[in-house]
C-alpha cells in the first residue's frame, strides 16, 4: 500500500480540503462539492486528526490555513492541477466550458458573438453564467470568469482584458435637452440628475470618484435612489431619466447604436479593469486557449480622451 493511503484513507477529504483553502469557507466548498457545511468542516476535523495537524486557524470565524495548510495546499493544488491538466489532454479538452460574466459583459460583449465563440471552441461547449456581485463566483460553478476589480485572486491566474475607462452617458433625448455632450464641462453635471448602480463590494467608478477626478465635490442626496442591477439603471437612463455613469468600452455597441450618448469626459482607473480569472489547470485546454485568444483579439476598443 502507498504510504498516501496508510495517511489518508479516504482521499476525498484532500479535496475537501483543497476547495475550502481555495474558496475561503467551509460553506463555499460545501456548496461546490455539494455537500453541507458541517460535512464539510466534519472531513477537514478527520484529516487534521489522521494527520496530526492543524491547516487551519478557526479563531478569527472565517479559517484561515496555518503555515502546515498552505505547504499542504500548495502541493495539492499542483498536484490537482497537473492531473486536470492530463485528463483534459487525454480527452481532447473539457466537454463543457463555462464562463461566469457579469451582465453588462454578457450582454454588450459575448452574447452579440455568441455562435462565433461557441464555433471557435468546439468541440467543447459554451455555458455562459451571470453573476452581479464577486462573492457570488465563491458558491457558482464556473471554469474561468471576467471580473472587475485589480485582477487579484487568491490561487488563480488573471490576465488584463480592458482598464476601467467610465463616462457620463445619457439617451439622445436627455442629453439635447439638457444641451449635454462629450465636451460637456463637469460641473455642469452637478446640475443633472445623476443614475447611480449600487457599488457594495465593488472598485468601480461612481459619481464621487468621477467629480473628484476633475477637481468637484459631489455629495449624494438624500433622495437619491440606488439602482441594483445595471439593466436597471440602464432602462432608467434610455428613458431619458438621468445621466449613468458607465464603462465606454463596455456599452460600445450602445454608443455606436445611438441608444446612449457620451456626456462629458471619461475617466480612466489604470490598475482596475476587467480581468479575464482562470485555474492554472485549466491552461492548456485546448477551448479555453482558443475563447482567451478570441477575448484578446475581440476587446471593445477604449476611449483615449481620459482623466486619470
Amino acid at each position: 500500500m502507498r504510504p498516501l493511503l496508510r495517511q489518508v484513507p479516504q482521499l476525498q477529504r484532500l479535496a475537501v480540503f483543497e476547495a475550502v483553502a481555495r474558496l475561503g469557507t467551509f460553506t463555499a466548498a460545501g456548496t461546490e462539492l455539494g455537500i453541507s457545511q458541517p460535512a464539510c468542516s466534519k472531513q477537514v476535523a478527520r484529516l487534521e486528526d489522521q494527520l496530526h495537524l492543524v491547516l487551519f486557524d478557526r479563531s478569527q470565524g472565517r479559517p484561515r490555513l496555518t503555515a502546515d495548510g498552505e505547504r499542504l495546499h500548495a502541493s495539492i493544488s499542483g498536484s490537482f492541477a497537473d492531473l486536470e491538466v492530463t485528463l483534459s489532454e487525454l480527452r481532447s479538452g473539457l466537454d463543457v466550458l463555462t464562463i461566469a460574466v457579469q451582465p453588462a459583459v454578457a450582454a454588450n460583449w459575448i452574447a452579440p458573438h455568441l455562435d462565433d465563440i461557441r464555433a471557435l471552441i468546439a468541440p467543447s461547449r459554451l455555458h455562459v453564467r451571470i453573476f452581479e456581485h464577486a462573492a457570488e463566483l465563491e458558491t457558482m460553478a464556473h471554469d474561468v470568469s471576467i471580473r472587475f476589480g485589480d485582477g487579484n485572486v487568491s490561487h488563480m491566474r488573471s490576465e488584463k482584458l480592458l482598464s476601467e475607462v467610465a463616462v457620463p452617458a445619457a439617451s439622445p433625448e436627455y442629453a439635447l435637452r439638457h444641451g449635454l455632450d462629450e465636451e460637456t464641462e463637469p460641473s455642469r453635471l452637478l446640475e443633472c440628475e445623476l443614475l447611480e448602480f449600487d457599488s457594495t463590494g465593488h472598485d468601480w467608478a461612481t459619481w464621487s470618484r468621477w467629480f473628484e477626478a476633475h477637481g468637484l465635490v459631489w455629495d449624494r442626496p438624500e433622495h437619491q435612489i440606488v439602482y441594483r442591477g445595471h439593466a436597471s439603471v440602464i432602462a432608467q437612463a434610455i428613458m431619458s431619466r438621468g445621466l449613468i455613469l458607465t464603462w465606454s468600452a463596455i456599452r460600445q455597441d450602445m454608443f455606436r447604436m445611438g441608444t446612449l450618448v457620451e456626456c462629458g469626459p471619461t475617466m480612466v482607473v489604470p490598475d482596475l479593469g476587467h480581468h479575464l480569472v482562470w485555474p492554472a489547470a485549466l491552461g492548456r485546454d485546448r477551448g479555453f486557449r482558443r475563447l482567451r485568444g478570441w477575448l484578446l483579439d475581440n476587446r471593445p476598443s477604449q476611449s483615449t480622451q481620459a482623466t486619470a
